[in-house]
């Protein structure tokens, strides 16, 4: 039977697409490669075009490497659009104050990376299996970052990048939202203001004035996050806000805040990711709910009593 042209041009898009998935870690390892090395940066800090020879010699790391490994790294980065354009690649320079280097180097490690290997077996496992993470590490994250200073270091130093770009955005879109509030409680941050974190975050976070920092363990109550536990949690966030003008505020991924979108299964998925919101809030017993975009990756929603 004769294979139509139009079918084997599809055929051989489909295995290039098939190959990018495949090869999705190599372009992942590269990038952490990039930002280790300072490539990127040296780069960027340059004000006209580089010779290899000239780029090489351009930082003690990059003198360290040999020519024809440099040269190889150069290419592979010269096939990725997202290197080229700038306003991207700024995100991943060392020292921006609104960069995702932290992420990058935190996601690609290997502490995060070994679980994924279990992910097969968890999925066959019952529902109450530890996750692929635990799995290979025996512990949670938390756990683990307790213990490990590199993984301690890890993630507060994503945490911290997250901070940095997404409270901007929020403040600037929530003004309304913070008006009247006299005091804010941050699970899990690091504002000035009241701090609830774990224990050895606050062991070794220096001294603010008017910063107070409270340690404790929120996963001891609520380790596996289910619905039940969930509502339990903004039950007692409603009862130690104040009735008429108390508000909880939570910054979270929400796919979509846009009920009007009619993008067929993929307006139905975020409109599902809105409605399961909704109904944990009104089951912990908030009568109002509101949903507000930021320019973030994270959406906020505000729950009133």
């Amino acid at each position: 039977m004769e294979i139509k042209l139009e079918d084997q041009e599809q055929e051989m898009r489909n295995q290039g697409h098939v190959w990018n998935i495949i090869c999705g870690s190599v372009d992942s390892s590269v990038l952490k490669c990039t930002i280790e090395l300072g490539l990127l940066d040296t780069i960027h800090n340059s004000s006209k075009p580089m010779t290899l020879s000239f780029l090489s010699s351009a930082s003690p790391c990059l003198s360290t490497l040999k020519t024809e490994n440099l040269y190889r790294l150069l290419i592979l980065i010269s096939y990725e659009s997202h290197y080229h354009q700038f306003n991207i690649s700024k995100l991943l320079l060392k020292n921006q104050e609104r960069s995702l280097k932290d992420w990058v180097l935190g996601i690609d490690d290997e502490i995060s990376t070994n679980g994924w290997h279990e992910l097969s077996e968890y999925c066959l496992c019952a529902d109450d299996a530890p996750t692929p993470f635990m799995k290979f590490h025996g512990k949670t994250l938390w756990e683990l970052a307790a213990e490990v200073p590199k993984a301690n270091e890890l993630i507060n130093n994503a945490m911290a990048s997250d901070t940095r770009m997404v409270m901007p955005a929020f403040v600037q879109g929530c003004d309304s939202i913070l008006n009247g509030v006299k005091k804010i409680v941050d699970i899990g941050g690091a504002i000035k203001c009241m701090v609830y974190d774990l224990p050895h975050v606050v062991a070794a976070a220096p001294e603010i004035p008017g910063v107070e920092m409270v340690g404790g363990d929120m996963f001891e109550f609520l380790p596996l996050w289910k619905d039940a536990q969930c509502i339990k949690l903004l039950k007692r966030c409603k009862e130690i806000i104040p009735a008429d003008h108390g508000k909880v505020i939570i910054i979270e991924m929400v796919l979509d805040h846009d009920e009007d979108d009619d993008d067929s299964t993929q307006a139905r998925l975020r409109q599902k990711m809105n409605g399961e919101w909704r109904i944990l809030l009104e089951e912990a017993g908030f009568s109002k709910i509101e949903f507000v975009p930021i320019f973030a990756i994270q959406s906020v929603i505000v729950a009133y009593p």
